[in-house]
């Protein structure tokens, strides 16, 4: 009976080993599996760095002063705004002239220079670098509302930082990688793809936010601030070299193309062209709209939800490491989400899914927005139901927006744009998407943050504009439901007219 056992699990063994070495094998041997591989593992590298850059941002500006969060408003409209328009320019020159593969190794090794410089040069030097004079002298001339402008200014090293994180989500994910992958990829093959490249995307959240935590909170004790960032920054730094070498790989699989596809995939771009591409074309000024829309929303909620984080977490490694927390909690619910996505493509239409994001935006902000409003002792005894200050049980409902908001932007949105973008032609695409992705989401934020300040100069703090934040997300949230629609109809149209191709 012992034999009879061993022998049978000797046998599963070797048939379990067997079929393990074939997957590997076909794996290898087909160049299509091997480059999805590579793709998936650069995309958990780019997801890895900009979770940790987007925490690491957020920290650094907020704690670093008494403006906290509203330094944001101003850093959006005056800083990144302006850089989003120019990378979006210099971007389509250097591809223009130079190729993709060129193009990504400029502006990886530009950023990753730009992050190493301010961990091991500029933070150690802060004391001598920041322009305290000038402070002292703005804040004798400027209304009090324009704390934000004078903290983005006297502690310039911190916008630097601001300002390179932003622009790896701009050029680096959204731009190379997508437009790249929109490039190699069919409609139909995105519906299988897309998902799993958003799974991949999601696992790297959970490990970076975990990563980020550990340093953050569970070395608290043995590690400085200092120390702490400049290990996660170095982090970044490797993974952004392996970037490059799986770009390596990935463009000698280009190079073997014929010299029409590589035509095809190298178009004349001009910034004037792109504008013009997306002027002139309805589905794309609806994709414009939907970007811009949850930027501005967004936007528009975390800078007062940020600022009551920091009433509760002052100090940069407590308000990291809670942030961190949230990053992994919204990876594992995007996990979750995106292994039910192929299943939810496959039963409901585009425009269904497509508005899982707007209508999650308007319930999760409504309730934050409404529990800001209760007078005290409502607030309180709703706090105190769920055995928490009042200060954190706002705290916690803006976290539960941002939780389920991100989440349906990471699976849900991203997917169905990038599937948008699908439906339209190629050239037109490509020549779009850098400016949409790289200028419309900031164009976005940038408009949030023009009402911050002239709500902040009239108001002098957050406290007072509350019902006029609420209302303009509202508006917002109305404008990008309708623009969702409108898509939809162009997107349901191209999936039929397709099918009838393939049908013929």
């Amino acid at each position: 009976m012992k034999n009879q056992i061993q022998n049978k699990f000797t046998s599963f063994n070797t048939l379990f080993f067997n079929k393990i070495s074939a997957f590997y094998a076909q794996i290898w041997s087909d160049k299509n599996n091997l480059k999805k591989l590579f793709i998936l593992a650069q995309f958990f590298l780019i997801i890895f760095v900009y979770h940790i850059l987007k925490d690491l941002k957020d920290t650094l500006v907020i704690t670093s002063s008494d403006a906290g969060a509203q330094v944001i408003p101003f850093l959006k409209i005056w800083v990144i705004l302006p850089f989003a328009f120019l990378s979006s320019y210099i971007f389509s020159k250097i591809y223009q002239q130079f190729g993709r593969e060129k193009t990504l190794y400029f502006f990886v090794s530009l950023l990753l220079t730009a992050y190493a410089l301010f961990a091991f040069f500029l933070y150690p030097h802060r004391e001598s670098l920041y322009l305290n004079h000038l402070s002292d002298a703005l804040t004798l001339v400027l209304p009090v509302g324009c704390k934000g402008f004078i903290s983005m200014i006297s502690y310039w090293i911190y916008t630097f930082f601001y300002l390179a994180a932003e622009l790896w989500a701009m050029m680096i994910l959204t731009v190379l990688f997508w437009g790249y992958l929109n490039d190699i990829t069919s409609p139909e093959q995105a519906k299988i793809f897309y998902p799993i490249c958003v799974f991949v995307g999601n696992c790297a959240g959970i490990l970076s936010g975990q990563t980020s935590h550990y340093l953050c909170h569970s070395l608290m004790g043995f590690l400085t601030w200092q120390e702490t960032m400049q290990i996660v920054i170095t982090l970044v730094i490797l993974c952004g070299i392996g970037i490059m070498s799986i770009n390596r790989r990935l463009s000698k699989e280009e190079n073997h193309e014929t010299p029409k596809e590589r035509k095809k995939r190298h178009l004349n771009m001009t910034f004037k062209e792109s504008l013009m591409c997306i002027v002139h074309s309805k589905p794309l000024l609806c994709i414009a709209t939907l970007v811009v829309g949850f930027g501005l929303t967004s936007n528009l909620i975390e800078v007062v939800w940020k600022e009551t984080i920091k009433s509760v977490y002052p100090s940069p490694q407590a308000y990291n490491a809670y942030v961190n927390q949230l990053t992994s909690i919204i990876g594992i619910m995007a996990v979750c989400m995106s292994l039910l996505s192929r299943w939810i493509f496959q039963v409901f239409n585009w425009s269904k899914i497509a508005l899982v994001t707007p209508v999650s935006l308007f319930l999760t902000s409504f309730v934050f927005f409404f529990s800001m409003q209760l007078p005290e002792d409502y607030l309180t005894s709703f706090a105190s139901f769920f055995n928490m200050e009042s200060l954190y049980f706002i705290m916690t409902l803006g976290s539960i927006y941002y939780i389920l908001a991100l989440t349906a932007k990471y699976t849900i949105f991203d997917m169905c744009k990038e599937m948008a973008f699908l439906s339209i032609d190629s050239e037109e695409r490509m020549r779009a998407k850098s400016v949409i992705d790289s200028v419309g989401s900031r164009l976005g934020k940038s408009g949030s943050s023009c009402l911050y300040q002239i709500l902040l100069i009239t108001f002098g703090s957050t406290a007072g504009h509350v019902p006029i934040v609420g209302i303009t997300a509202v508006v917002m949230i109305g404008i990008s439901i309708l623009a969702t629609k409108k898509l939809g109809r162009h997107v349901t149209k191209q999936a039929e007219r397709e099918y009838q191709l393939i049908e013929a």
